[in-house]
């Protein structure tokens, strides 16, 4: 990733909603993507330089983590992979952590992307699973669109905040000639998600974008004229713990951030 990221504005127009789990009513046939086009399942003891890069330092946001390569805080284990959070005095931060991505060696266009995992959970912490256009070193963000497929970020007053995750799109608007951000929330069955693993997925075909949970579709998403241009490209993985700095109630502290902790994920699979 390159640091042009920490672009990212607080002020940006947005379209938001928050959605409480419902039931069965909300399966639909996640088979509509039935060839396997990519498959990680983290085998072996080192991470597939072929696919995977490491970001290195502060990256984006302003967040406080420092991100490194060091086996504290990126391991395999298992056909695992393993991403921990510490506390630490490191490089002039007080966390670090890590984050990887298949940049400029693997990208999908359309398909369904899926991962299993169990997340990292207390006030804070914000695990993703998200996709940036493979021309982001060309047109940087927000030009190339961003999918974030899963985002979680735990606060202090919402115990419950450990089992929601976010589901957005990142674009540039040519019609307002500005960002533009569509966000909805999904709150689980389940009052966190470190608790087991469990699946997340987008599909993603031309003019739409669907989210699941565990099989079960949370969010579906029309991609109009002024989105197509960003969402009509190939677009690159990327799989991370960051911290947030949004604000006192997800800001981490050493009271209510229980560390250290760890996003372990089973797989990442493409179907197209």
């Amino acid at each position: 990733m390159i640091s042009q990221l920490s672009l990212f504005l607080l002020t940006f127009p947005i379209i938001f909603r928050i959605l409480i789990a419902t039931t069965s009513e909300r399966k639909v046939n996640t088979m509509a993507f039935d060839k396997l086009v990519f498959e990680e399942h983290f085998d072996g003891d080192t991470l597939n330089r072929d696919i995977w890069d490491y970001e290195i330092g502060f990256i984006r946001n302003h967040e406080p983590q420092y991100y490194t390569d060091r086996p504290c805080n990126i391991y395999l284990k298992d056909s695992m992979l393993h991403i921990v959070t510490l506390r630490e005095d490191y490089e002039g931060a007080k966390y670090t952590s890590a984050s990887i991505n298949t940049m400029g060696k693997y990208s999908c266009l359309y398909g369904r992307v899926e991962m299993r995992a169990k997340l990292p959970f207390s006030k804070g912490l914000w695990p993703a699973f998200w996709m940036m256009g493979e021309n982001f070193p060309i047109v940087n963000w927000p030009r190339c669109g961003e999918i974030d497929i899963m985002e979680m970020i735990g606060k202090e007053d919402d115990p419950g905040s450990n089992g929601e995750q976010t589901m957005s799109l990142h674009y540039f608007s040519k019609e307002a000639n500005d960002i533009h951000s569509s966000i909805e929330r999904y709150r689980s069955p389940y009052e966190c998600f470190g608790d087991d693993f469990h699946t997340w997925a987008i599909e993603w075909e031309e003019g739409e974008i669907r989210w699941y949970f565990d099989d079960v579709m949370t969010r579906r998403a029309e991609l109009t004229e002024d989105m197509l241009g960003c969402f009509n490209k190939p677009q690159f993985i990327l799989v991370n713990t960051a911290l947030s700095d949004w604000n006192d109630n997800e800001r981490p502290d050493d009271e209510h951030t229980q560390l250290p902790q760890e996003y372990i994920i089973d797989y990442i699979r493409v179907y197209q």
